[in-house]
């Protein structure tokens, strides 16, 4: 058996309302979340840093944000309420395949991403990780509407 450190966890990140736009993220298990964090970040051109959490609730998946009360949530170390991204790694969360749960970034603008646990599979050792896998799609929207006046 691998050590467990040496799995490769490949994630489907779609934004939650534009789902047509969508990246896979291939992470090693022991990256933390905000590792993560930062790869989603720059897989979807953000540059202007803000507050984040993920989310992983046992209710089942519906509209309301009700499924979200109670729910874990892992965020960035000035988030109140959660637990730190930073000191969390991706093993320590022990997903099952097809797992699902939702990260958000900027409470203020709420880009809601949908994420989903597609496979876990042996490094590549000609890749660093994390990494955006090629089999990504759509062009994400600007991080504000009028980027042009920032």
């Amino acid at each position: 058996m691998k050590h467990i450190a040496n799995r490769i966890f490949v994630f489907k990140v779609a934004l939650k309302y534009q789902k047509r736009v969508w990246r896979k993220i291939a992470i090693r298990g022991d990256q933390s979340l905000a590792v993560f964090h930062d790869a989603i970040f720059k897989a979807f051109n953000r540059y202007d840093e803000h507050l984040y959490s993920f989310y992983f609730s046992s209710k089942p998946r519906s509209t309301s944000r009700d499924r979200l009360q109670g729910a874990r949530r892992y965020g960035c170390p000035y988030s109140e309420d959660d637990d730190e991204a930073e000191s969390t790694s991706i093993d320590s969360l022990r997903l099952p395949l097809k797992a699902q749960f939702e990260y958000l970034f900027d409470y203020g603008d709420e880009w809601w991403h949908e994420i989903t646990l597609e496979e876990i599979q042996d490094p590549r050792p000609d890749w660093t990780y994390p990494c955006v896998i090629a089999a990504s799609k759509g062009e994400p929207p600007p991080q504000y509407e009028d980027a042009d006046d920032y």
